[in-house]
């Protein structure tokens, strides 16, 4: 009696598909963010800043 009622259901699941992983190398001429950035000189004279500003030195007692 319990063989006929496991034989009168019916397989309602889908074949499993199992996850794939594919990969694709492509090959570029210039970087993504190539355009994206636009550079000014600082000064009118078109010259580059090299080197840092060094300000005032902080020596206070900071208290946590």
């Amino acid at each position: 009696m319990m063989k006929e009622k496991e034989s009168d259901k019916t397989d309602c699941r889908e074949n499993y598909i199992p996850p794939t992983l594919s990969i694709s190398f492509i090959e570029m001429e210039n970087g993504i963010a190539a355009g994206s950035a636009k550079v000014i000189p600082p000064d009118a004279g078109g010259k580059v800043q090299e080197e840092w500003d060094n300000g005032a030195d902080d020596n206070r007692t900071i208290d946590w």
